[in-house]
Formats: C-alpha cells, structure tokens, sequence
C-alpha cells in the first residue's frame, strides 16, 4: 500500500533532471531538491494522530471475531456432547453452518475495511506531506522538488515485486545531501524518528566446556 503511494509521486516528478542544486543551504534559485516523502509517510501513520484510531477501528472487527468464534466454539461443544438420536442436533448443526458462514463473511469484511481504513489513512497523511514539503521548497526559493529515497541499499529482497517497488522508488541516484529536505520537512511536522529495531545478541561459536563447572 504505502509503496504504491510512493510509486505515484515518483510517477509525477521522475521527469525532472537534477540541476542547478544549491550547497550552502540558503537558498536555491531554481534549483531542484529531494525529498523522502515514503519513509516520512511510513513513521507519520505511527503517530497519535493515526495510530490510536486504526488501532480501535482494527479492535472493533477483532471484538465481533472474538464473539462468533465463542458461538462456534460453544456450539462445537454442544455437539460433542450429544448423541446422534438428540432431536436438537440437526438444529445445533445448521446454526454451527451459519455461526462459521456468518464468521468467514465478518473476517473477509474486516480485511476489506481495515484495506481501506489504512488506505484512507495514507492518502490522509500524504496529502499532508505534499503540502507542507511543497511549502517548505518554496519558502526556501526551490523551483522543484523530487519524491526519493536517498539510501542505495534494499534491504527488502523478499520477492521481485518488492524490490522492482523499491527500485522505482529511487528516481534520484545522484544529489547533494544540502538539497534534501527530509530532515527538516521531519523537524516541521514533528514526526519522530521510530528507534532503532532491538538486536538479538551474538552467539558464540564455542559450548561452554562441561569440565569448566568442576
């Protein structure tokens, strides 16, 4: 989803050619700069402002899932418990039929809403970004302002589709770091770096020697 967005402000500004890019950080007549509206995107859908609502809205198809699954689990168990010649069975059976159609239809719902939830979240932040990004050039005399990530490096190599997304979403290879306006677009919005993710600690190559506890 938020590879897609970034391909289509890739799409809008990959027709420009960098040039004219200023260095001293001032100002930049008709210069062009850079910007990482993706990863900015990606750690503003973590803040206060979208966070604690997709979370709610994903806890409401969760507490509807939890509801039919405790039917169907109380009905399973109903069942188990009677015999084949109980005059309830076939009645017991058709509702554990309905309980689980009814469950498969909710969970194939919340997939669909909760699609859609984020998407309309991200298309909500974006909207936000582009505006302020474009602000920020302006007000610091840029002419054009390119969508891109900065690093080379793909550290998502799951499958070809994954990287050809990330290759499209490096239209710059080349650019001086004083014409990128990540960072200050970040400082401008307030949105938080996210910490670093936790290492797991190396192991080492050698057992300890049983003969060590002697």
């Amino acid at each position: 989803m938020l590879a897609g967005i970034a391909l289509a402000a890739v799409a809008l500004f990959a027709s420009a050619t960098v040039s004219g890019s200023r260095q001293d950080g001032n100002s930049a007549s008709n210069g062009i700069a850079t910007v990482d509206l993706l990863t900015l995107l990606e750690d503003m859908l973590q803040t206060e402002d979208f966070k604690p609502a997709r979370d709610a809205y994903r806890e409401e198809w969760e507490t509807r899932l939890d509801a039919l699954q405790t039917q169907l689990q109380q009905i399973e168990t109903e069942l188990r418990m009677s015999s084949p010649q109980d005059p309830g069975v076939r009645a017991l059976q058709q509702q554990y039929q309905q309980t689980g159609f009814e469950f498969q239809q909710v969970q194939r719902e919340a997939a669909m809403g909760f699609d859609q939830f984020n998407a309309e979240q991200a298309a909500e932040a974006y909207q936000t970004l582009h505006a302020e990004a474009k602000a920020l050039a302006d007000s610091m005399g840029y002419s054009h302002l390119m969508v891109s990530r900065q690093e080379g490096e793909i550290t998502e190599r799951g499958n070809l589709a994954t990287v050809t997304q990330e290759i499209l979403a490096r239209p710059v290879v080349l650019a001086p770091d004083a014409d990128d306006l990540t960072a200050r677009l970040r400082e401008k919005l307030s949105i938080p770096v996210p910490p670093e993710p936790e290492t797991l600690p190396e192991m080492t190559e050698d057992a300890p020697d049983a003969t060590d506890a002697e």
